[in-house]
């Protein structure tokens, strides 16, 4: 492997277990192997490098790799930035730490008994489907950890939950949200992969594709309705498909934007929502799972895209509770979400679980 001396720790970029790792200068703004979210997780290693608290320690940052890695030991830190099958990996208890997005628990996230649809239905099989897929990986940890305890070796590494942050948002000055230009806007995909006729998928849909379906015909009523308020609709091929101009535009589009509307993806969190945040748009979502940095989160949830007209024209008449969501919206970024306390999250909880141990320095110098 080669050693980035430059830092305190050392930061790789892991693709899969057919792969090697590849070093990762985390100052480099064009990494030599680009994950979705490298650009907010840089900043994040950055805030933990600029603290001088913890040193000597291995990140290994991967996508969705749950199997493998090229090392192990009490100096070795996992990110796992895209597994949306919510599963705990299997060297969970050979390392220091796993931090991960999106989390190990998934939610339903809806009532297909009170509120039955195709929707709803799609939902439930999703939801079990993550259940079964999850089941190998819940057993391997929880037997090192019964086996821990039995042999009085103590408690094996939890698994923290991280925010996914940002794929490429621009810095950009904070404007006011009277100033916007747009009452609304979103900008995706609705199918971002094709699948084979004979797949349930390509007849039914799927959760993702069925809930912006429905939220972008709500929108398309919204806007015939109510011509007076501005509805941006940009539909694209998929959310690696985007250009360094997509994102630019995007960035801008979106900075210009009163009410940022987030439906679910594959899982219901997604980066829309910290991107929408950050820049202080009103957030309007599905529903969102427990996490320490979502729980009690300034945004409006609803239950059935069918009630987004009746919320957005609520919302755009009272420029007061606009500008005060605008306001929490990016006070929570910032106390909440943002790059220097996420990576201060992360060394607490490295700092607190593993106090101590010989080899690395956890204490501020």
């Amino acid at each position: 492997m080669t050693v980035i001396t430059a830092l305190a720790n050392q930061y790789y970029l892991y693709i899969r277990k057919d792969k090697k790792p590849i070093a990762w200068d985390i100052y480099d703004t064009k990494p030599p192997f680009e994950f979705s979210l490298t650009t907010y997780f840089a900043k994040v290693f950055q805030a933990i490098e600029k603290s001088s608290v913890i040193s000597g320690l291995v990140f290994y940052v991967t996508w969705n790799e749950i199997d493998e890695l090229p090392s192990y030991g009490q100096n070795v830190v996992v990110f796992v930035l895209g597994d949306e099958w919510y599963r705990i990996p299997k060297y969970a208890h050979k390392v220091r730490a796993v931090f991960k997005c999106v989390g190990t628990r998934s939610i339903l996230g809806c009532n297909p008994l009170l509120h039955p649809s195709l929707l709803n239905l799609l939902t439930l099989i999703q939801f079990l489907r993550i259940l079964v897929v999850g089941v190998p990986g819940w057993v391997n940890y929880h037997w090192h950890k019964f086996k821990n305890l039995a042999l009085g070796k103590g408690q094996i590494t939890p698994i923290y939950d991280i925010p996914l942050g940002y794929h490429n948002s621009k810095n950009l000055p904070i404007k006011n949200i009277e100033s916007r230009l747009y009452d609304t806007y979103f900008s995706g995909s609705v199918i971002h992969r094709e699948y084979p006729v004979w797949s349930l998928k390509s007849w039914l849909g799927t959760p993702k594709a069925l809930s912006r379906k429905l939220m972008i015909s709500t929108l398309n009523k919204f806007q015939q309705k109510h011509p007076q308020f501005k509805v941006e609709l940009s539909i694209t091929g998929g959310y690696h498909n985007r250009t360094s101009e997509d994102e630019r535009s995007y960035c801008e589009i979106m900075m210009d934007t009163k009410i940022c509307v987030v439906p679910r993806g594959t899982s219901f969190e997604t980066t829309r929502l910290f991107e929408g945040m950050k820049y202080g748009c009103v957030l309007v979502t599905e529903a969102l799972p427990s996490r320490w940095y979502l729980d009690g989160a300034p945004v409006i949830k609803i239950n059935d895209w069918q009630e987004l007209p009746g919320i957005l024209k609520n919302l755009l008449e009272n420029k007061e509770l606009m500008a005060e969501m605008h306001n929490k919206s990016l006070n929570w970024w910032h106390d909440k979400c943002s790059e220097a306390v996420v990576g201060k999250y992360v060394i607490g909880k490295l700092n607190r679980e593993f106090k101590g141990n010989l080899g690395v320095n956890l204490d501020p110098p």
